[in-house]
Formats: C-alpha cells, structure tokens, sequence
C-alpha cells in the first residue's frame, strides 16, 4: 500500500492541507469534530510524519558530544570509534547535527573529570562516552541526569545509571570467550597469567569485568586447575613491563599462557619474543596494526575484536534518532565478538 500524504488526508477529510498540518502538528486549533476525522485517517492509515523533512526546518543546531581517551600510539584502539563518531556525524550534518570530541590522557582520572566539566559548561543535546572510571563516570552521568541531557554508553556500560543506550559488545563475557579459547590450549595444571595494564583495575570498569568473566569461566567449567596469576601494571613503559613481567615468568615456570584483558597484547609479544618464550599463548584484544604484526609472525595466538568503528557510528545514531526524530530505540545493542587468528586476519573487515 502506498504511503498516505498530508495532500491525502486532505481530500480524505474533505478539509484543506492547511487544516491537516495544523492537527497533525499541534500547531492551532481547529473543530472537535474535524481534528477527530483527521486523526482517525491518518491512524486508518498508518500515517508517519516526514521527520527528516522537520529536522530540516530546523532552525536550531543540535550539538552531540564524545568523550574518549586521547588516540596514541600506545592507545591506537581509540581511533576506530572517534572515526566512527565521525563519520555518522558528517552524514547527518545537512540535519543540523554537530559533533564536538573531547579527549581525555588514559589512566588519568582527574583529566577526565576536567573534560566532563567542560562538556557541561557547554550544555549539549547528547553525550557518548566509554566510562572508564566507574567512580567519576558515574557521577558524570548524574551531573547529565540532572541537566537533563540524554547520554550513550559504547564499549563497556554502568547498570546503575539511566542511560538512553548502549552500544558495545559484553566484557564479562569477553573475558569468558578468552578463558574458553586459552583453556583448549593447555595441561590440566598449567598456570596462566592475568595482565591489566592499569593503575587501579577496581576502577577500570572494563578490564575489571573481562577479568571476572576470565575468572567465572574456570570456576564453572574450565578443565585447566592451574594457578590463575594476576598482574597489574600500572603503565605501559617497556621497561616496567619487562620488570613485572621478569619477577613472575623467571620465577613461575609453570605459566603456559597469559590472558591481558585490553589492547596492548603486542607489548608483552615484543617481550616473549626477546626472552624466547615462544611456548606460551597469549591472547588479547583488538586487531589494531601493532597487535597484527605479532599476530601473523606468531607472537600473538588469537585476537578478540569487538567492532569498535561500529560502536562510535551506532552510538551517534541512537542519540540521533532519539534527539532529532523523538524515535523510539533499542536501549542496549551488545555486538558480537570476533575470535580472530593467523588464518583469517587477511579476511577480517576493519
């Protein structure tokens, strides 16, 4: 059936277009009597206002805001969903959509509260941001609450929060699908080694949670019954790791794998590789260009992808659809993983 028009219901109610746009839009009164007979045509009719052509009319900017850690060599990851931000923003421009980017130094929580700050000092329509810092994430989204400004979760999320959406994969259950794939790979008693690059993992939202969900795997079903080491290290400095790693592999023969539950799993390669521990597996996050090269030369086993450049673009559609055209959305869109290995990074979709 074709698409009913403001023209149709016109002729339908025998009234002018006119009188049709003022019912349909709220826009002047106009008789009981006819409001009721335009409105019950439009509803025989499955009339949907053209709300596109109305974010046209606008005459009022909307603003949407991101706030992500700063991309770095070392942090290379946070390029693919500001990317992604990015670009649904540029194809929403004609609509009168901006996209300002705040960027804050990863591992450092008073940066990001002074970006948080700032973003409220500029009262935007709409937020995206990965929280982080569960303690200061958390108050950002009351201080949002309370300004009333909508705000979308991507990468990991806070379930006491009102958020609008979120957009990322699951990271308990992350660290779950890595604890499956080390667990194929190992003796019933070897050891496996936890890393977290982080100052202090209780309040990094998702490495704490991919962990739970590593650990969770074990306590279920996991046939391995080795050691389960954890080890964090608070930078990622090449000669603090090859310190912390030196004291717990040189004094641990036993560890046969090790699990690190972000995206820097070329950094301890680069260290297997010096010392010449090529018989321990390791897995990580994320097919960036740095852990691809130690994936294909064998230093890395496998690579969890997590969609990021999609993350950034759906997370700027959700606060679209809902700010602009007052759409009803999905309130959590969890993306799956992609186990990634040696055979099949040539054919992985970036």
């Amino acid at each position: 059936m074709a698409k009913i028009r403001i023209k149709d219901i016109a002729q339908q109610a025998g009234v002018s277009v006119g009188t049709v746009d003022r019912v349909l839009h709220n826009r002047g009164e106009v008789a009981k009597k006819t409001k009721n007979k335009i409105l019950e045509i439009a509803k025989a009719n499955n009339y949907q206002p053209n709300l596109i052509a109305r974010a046209l009319k606008s005459k009022k900017e909307s603003v949407f805001v991101s706030l992500l850690p700063t991309p770095t060599q070392d942090d290379i990851f946070w390029k693919k969903p500001l990317n992604g931000i990015n670009d649904a923003a540029s194809e929403h421009e004609q609509f009168q959509v901006a996209v300002e980017n705040f960027f804050f130094e990863y591992n450092n929580n008073q940066d990001f509260i002074n970006q948080t700050e700032a973003i409220l000092a500029i009262n935007p329509s709409g937020v995206i941001f990965s929280p982080i810092f569960t303690k200061e994430s958390l108050k950002f989204t009351q201080q949002l609450a309370k300004e009333g400004i909508p705000y979308v979760f991507m990468e990991s999320k806070l379930k006491d929060s009102n958020y609008l959406a979120y957009v990322g994969s699951d990271a308990y259950q992350g660290g779950r699908v890595a604890a499956n794939i080390i667990d194929f790979g190992l003796q019933k008693n070897d050891d496996i080694l936890i890393v977290n690059m982080a100052k202090n993992l209780e309040n990094v939202l998702h490495l704490n949670k991919r962990t739970q969900g590593f650990l969770s795997y074990f306590m279920d079903k996991g046939k391995n019954e080795g050691l389960k080491i954890n080890l964090e290290i608070s930078s990622s400095d090449s000669k603090q790791i090859k310190n912390r790693l030196d004291s717990v592999l040189k004094t641990n023969k036993n560890i046969k794998a090790i699990f690190t539950t972000g995206s820097k799993a070329y950094k301890l390669a680069k260290y297997l590789q010096k010392e010449n521990l090529n018989n321990i597996i390791l897995i990580g996050f994320d097919p960036i260009e740095q852990n691809i090269k130690y994936l294909n030369n064998g230093a890395i086993n496998f690579l969890i992808g997590q969609h990021p450049y999609q993350q950034g673009f759906k997370a700027f559609k959700k606060l679209y659809d809902h700010v602009i055209l007052n759409h009803e959305i999905t309130k959590d869109e969890i993306l799956p993983f992609d186990i990634i290995n040696q055979e099949c990074i040539n054919l992985y979709q970036f």
